[in-house]
C-alpha cells in the first residue's frame, strides 16, 4: 500500500506479479530443481498476488454480553440457564491464538499480529472483559477486547478464524518465566495441566460461585522430559458473514449457560465443585463443551443461539 493507506493500483500489482515471475526460474530451480512450466506458473500466480497487495491493519472486535445486553461488573442478569437463575460476573477472560481472515474463495490468510509486549505475543492474544470493579473485585481496571494485526489487503473477506487456547508448545511453561501475555497467575492452572484457556466465573442469585475453565485434560509428565495430554481441549472456531472493521465477535454468556442447572451443581461427592472444569468425567462440563467447539454434543454453529457468534 501507499503511505496513505491507499490500495495498490491494478496497474502497479501486474507490474509487482510480473517482476516476480522473473526471478521464479533462478528461486525455484535453486530450491526444488523447477524447470519453466506453465502448470506451476499458474499455481503460483495466487502466492504472487498476495506478495503485491501490500498490507492492511485491522483490529478485530471482541464483546461479552448477555442476550444482547454488554456483560460488566456492575449488573445482575435474571432468567439464566435451565433453573432461571439470577448471575453476576466475577471473571472472563480467554486466549486465542491461529487467527486467520477467510477470503470469499476459502482461502485463508493468518492475522499477523501486533506484538505490543502486553496482550500480544507471538500468534498468542488475551482477552480480558472484566475491570475490575462491583462484583469483578478480584481482578483489574485494565480490558482487552480486540486483536489487533496485519493480514494482505484483500476486500472479499468474509469469515474469521481462531482457536480458544494456547499453542501446545507454549502451554506447559512456567507462569514466572515467562512474557506477556502468558504471565497472567489467574489464567494459569499447573505445570503439567497449563493454562486455564478461558476462564468464566461467575456468582449465582444465592451467593454461589459457578465456574467454567477451560483447559488440557489427562495430562501427565512434566515440562522437562514432556507433557501428553489426552485432551488439548482447543476448539478452533470458523465463523462467516464477517466484515472487517464492522461486525464484531460475541461471546454470549445466557448462551453457553443455555441448558445449565445452577441450583443442582457441585453436590461436594461425585461433583464437588460447583461447574466445568474440563473433567472428562464432571457431569457438567456435558452442556459447556459443545459450546466451544468440544465434546460428543452437537457442535456450535455461529447462528444466533451460539456461544461464539458474528454479529
Amino acid at each position: 500500500m501507499y503511505p496513505g493507506g491507499e490500495p495498490l493500483p491494478e496497474s502497479r500489482k501486474a507490474g509487482c506479479i510480473a517482476r516476480l515471475i522473473g526471478t521464479l526460474p533462478q528461486s525455484l530451480s535453486a530450491t526444488w530443481g523447477w524447470r519453466p512450466g506453465r502448470q506451476l506458473l499458474v499455481l503460483a500466480v495466487p502466492a504472487l498476488l498476495s506478495a503485491c497487495v501490500g498490507e492492511r491493519q485491522l483490529a478485530l472486535q471482541f464483546a461479552a454480553q448477555v442476550r444482547g445486553e454488554a456483560l460488566g461488573c456492575d449488573a445482575s442478569y435474571e432468567k439464566i440457564g435451565a433453573s432461571g437463575t439470577t448471575l453476576q460476573l466475577l471473571d472472563f477472560k480467554a486466549y486465542v491464538h491461529g487467527v486467520s481472515l477467510v477470503r470469499k474463495s476459502g482461502e485463508k490468510h493468518p492475522l499477523v499480529l501486533e506484538q505490543d509486549g502486553r496482550w500480544q505475543r507471538e500468534t498468542v492474544a488475551l482477552l480480558d472483559f472484566e475491570d475490575g470493579s462491583g462484583s469483578c473485585n478480584t481482578g483489574s481496571p485494565e480490558m482487552r477486547t480486540e486483536v489487533v494485526g496485519v493480514v494482505p489487503d484483500f476486500d472479499d473477506y468474509t469469515g474469521v478464524e481462531f482457536t480458544i487456547g494456547v499453542p501446545r508448545e507454549l502451554n506447559h511453561k512456567n507462569v514466572e518465566w515467562v512474557e506477556p501475555p502468558l504471565d497472567d497467575p489467574s489464567m494459569w492452572w499447573s505445570w503439567t495441566y497449563g493454562y486455564r484457556f478461558l476462564r468464566l466465573d461467575v456468582r449465582s442469585g444465592g451467593n454461589r460461585s459457578y465456574v467454567f475453565h477451560l483447559r488440557a485434560d489427562g495430562c501427565t509428565g512434566t515440562p522437562d522430559i514432556g507433557v501428553d495430554c489426552n485432551a488439548e481441549n482447543q476448539g478452533t472456531f470458523l465463523l462467516t458473514g464477517f466484515v472487517p472493521g464492522q461486525s464484531r465477535i460475541v461471546f454470549d454468556v445466557a448462551a453457553l449457560f443455555a441448558h445449565t442447572d445452577f441450583e443442582s451443581s457441585g453436590d461436594g461427592l461425585t461433583d464437588p465443585v460447583p461447574g466445568c472444569l474440563s473433567s472428562a468425567d464432571d457431569p457438567e462440563c456435558a452442556a459447556l463443551l459443545p459450546q466451544v467447539g468440544l465434546g460428543g454434543g452437537p457442535r456450535p454453529t455461529g447462528g444466533a443461539d451460539a456461544f461464539i457468534r458474528v454479529e
